[in-house]
């Protein structure tokens, strides 16, 4: 199996995403609310987790549909899903569910 070069510059970039991600997440909490080392190390670990699967399968699929061209770059499309996917996805799952909901209601 080849490694595909775009799949592997938007799983780099994803990595590196999540990396400032987690420097956000330390930085952010202030010290009342600062939670164990244990519990940030496993929502860091599912943000890359979850960061590396989404860029590495949507990024042939999103890179033609990116308005600007300068934008359409591996490492550029990796880095947003990391830095952001993490805490977008709950509000993409709950916008999927309600248009499902939706459609089961017209059936």
């Amino acid at each position: 199996m080849d490694i595909d070069p775009d799949r592997l510059r938007a799983i780099v970039g994803a990595l590196g995403g999540v990396v400032v991600y987690g420097l956000v997440q330390i930085g952010a909490l202030s010290v009342p609310e600062r939670v164990s080392a244990r519990a940030l190390a496993v929502r860091l670990t599912c943000a890359a987790g979850s960061a590396v699967i989404v860029a590495a399968f949507l990024v042939k699929a999103a890179l033609p549909v990116i308005p600007w061209p300068a934008a359409r770059e591996p490492y550029l499309f990796g880095f947003a899903v990391g830095a952001f996917s993490w805490e977008l996805l709950p509000l993409v799952f709950s916008v999927v569910k309600r248009r499902a909901a939706e459609r089961a209601e017209k059936l």
